[in-house]
């Protein structure tokens, strides 16, 4: 249930930044504005998607190149990480933060890109913008119109860096249950059992796996 539940969040996640109106020319990123930036970064990630489809087409794995230059800059792996992980962050040695944050970013990569496999030409449509010059962290909320399914509602969540004042999304909410949350259960279950070494390896070898086209149901 719980793996079932962490592919649909990644999916969402994807439907959303693979699936808005396409800009003939990708914005400059403002990611001063934390509601401007999740709009701009849709339309950006898209816009590659779409130029690079041959290449797609002739081998799934470039989605991971396209993940990683037009979405992952705006991701705040470390934090994401910290959040996951709870406590057990906190637990970490220098060397295993340093290696965990690396592989659990290659980790993101591999799931974001194997999630644009299953996306169509879905609606979004954005929530107000809200006042955000006092926040430190803000949830950016969108919904996804399906023709075939009914309306689903996201939250981004978003944190402002303290030193830069450049906000990064470090966790996706759909129908207010958080993909961060569902990760945090996985792994922490996992160290419990076999220790923090074990899942860092775990994760080391997801991050490898290969692009695989996703059966739409």
């Amino acid at each position: 249930m719980m793996k079932w539940f962490s592919k649909t969040i990644m999916s969402l996640m994807v439907v959303f930044f693979a699936n808005v109106s396409v800009a003939k020319t990708a914005p400059t990123l403002d990611m001063k504005d934390p509601y401007q930036l999740i709009h701009n970064v849709a339309e950006q990630t898209f816009a590659r998607f779409k130029t690079d489809r041959a290449l797609i087409d002739k081998d799934l794995n470039h989605l991971k190149v396209v993940v990683e230059q037009e979405l992952m800059p705006y991701i705040n792996t470390k934090y994401a990480l910290a959040k996951v992980l709870g406590k057990n962050y906190r637990k970490l040695s220098k060397a295993q933060k340093t290696k965990f944050t690396a592989v659990f970013y290659d980790y993101l990569i591999v799931n974001y890109a194997n999630m644009f496999t299953l996306y169509d030409q879905q609606q979004v449509t954005y929530g107000k913008t809200k006042k955000f010059a006092n926040k430190k962290t803000v949830s950016v909320k969108v919904k996804i119109i399906d023709t075939n399914r009914p309306p689903i509602s996201i939250a981004f969540k978003l944190r402002k860096g303290a030193k830069s004042g450049n906000w990064k999304a470090y966790d996706m909410s759909a129908e207010g249950v958080s993909m961060v949350a569902s990760k945090h259960a996985e792994f922490n279950a996992l160290i419990r059992k076999h220790g923090i070494d074990y899942v860092i390896d775990y994760v080391a070898k997801k991050s490898n796996d290969s692009v695989e086209l996703k059966v739409k149901k």
